[in-house]
């Protein structure tokens, strides 16, 4: 990784229990996510994890949802909402628009982000990775270099492969950079397929795939892919095409490989950022993290659906076989 990693981990054993417990009964929680909270799978990690620290609904925590549906316009609305109900902390999941839009809405209570698709050092949401400053703190995940380390992988899976699909939405768009120099470095051509706005014309974007005789889909993080992986992976499956993503769910779904930060791991870490900050510590004390604990799955029934051979190098490295 380019930039120094800290390390996603940490205890809260400093967090006495009955302590935590009173606050939880005090606490109102804010959450502004892309997705609900329900659907996304971040989201829904960090308020599971928060639950079992004592911060949960039945501890007496009132939560303050807001999902912007994937809709950019929507993100400062939902921010000033939040920032009216005086919550406690407030948790930005998924891109930018989340972090900025409570930063915008001048924000007084700490903020925890899991920047999903975005690096929030080069978009200005902090200062330094050490010190965040202000308050707001949180975790980010490398996507840029995930992406990248995506094409390596398919170029393992499939390596008589020369033609790539990938699609680019305004949430993955900083993520393209680094899938070209990948592909130019592996000499590979891509089809850059671009959406605008909801909902994603994905038949025509195969179609053209089709045309332009593309061999493999090589999927970016936007939370639009992320609330159509059945679609994705029925056309997928259509077109014969295997294809690699960023979070494990994907291949659930039906896609081949996924390359990623540990859903499970990245989101606990968040909640528990949250609850140390419920329990007195200021945002601009607690380092923001990189995360550093990656999964790499595969999906040995859509490998025998497509007639793909999977490498003993690659199932050598899963983390997950779906079988």
């Amino acid at each position: 990784m380019k930039r120094r990693q800290l390390l996603i981990g940490g205890t809260l054993a400093a967090i006495g229990f009955s302590r935590a417990a009173a606050q939880a009964r005090r606490a109102k929680i804010g959450m502004l996510s892309a997705r609900s909270h329900s659907e996304s799978f971040y989201a829904s990690g960090v308020v599971q994890r928060l639950a079992e620290l004592g911060y949960g609904e039945r501890a007496g925590i009132v939560f303050e949802f807001r999902s912007a549906e994937s809709k950019v316009d929507q993100y400062p609305k939902l921010a000033r909402e939040l920032v009216e109900q005086k919550c406690d902390v407030i948790f930005a999941i998924g891109p930018v628009y989340t972090a900025r839009a409570l930063q915008d809405a001048r924000s007084q209570a700490p903020v925890v982000f899991l920047a999903i698709d975005y690096d929030p050092l080069e978009k200005r949401i902090i200062t330094s990775l050490g010190r965040p400053g202000g308050n707001i703190t949180g975790v980010y995940i490398p996507q840029a270099e995930l992406a990248a380390k995506r094409m390596q992988i398919m170029r393992e899976v499939v390596p008589a492969a020369r033609r790539f699909l990938v699609f680019v939405d305004v949430y993955s768009m900083d993520q393209i950079g680094a899938v070209r120099k990948a592909a130019e470095a592996a000499r590979v051509e891509l089809t850059v397929i671009e959406f605008s706005k909801p909902p994603y014309d994905y038949p025509g974007a195969f179609e053209a795939g089709r045309k332009a005789r593309v061999e493999a889909l090589i999927g970016l993080a936007s939370p639009v892919f992320g609330a159509n992986t059945a679609a994705l992976s029925a056309l997928l499956l259509k077109y014969r095409l295997p294809g690699a993503t960023s979070v494990v769910p994907y291949v659930e779904a039906g896609f081949l490989i996924s390359y990623g930060a540990d859903v499970r791991k990245v989101s606990r870490r968040v909640a528990e950022m949250g609850a140390r900050i419920l329990n007195g510590a200021k945002p601009a004390d607690i380092p923001v993290e990189q995360a550093d604990e990656f999964e790499l799955a595969v999906n040995a029934r859509t490998a025998r659906a497509l007639g793909v051979k999977l490498p003993e190098s690659v199932l050598a490295r899963a983390t997950r076989i779906i079988s």
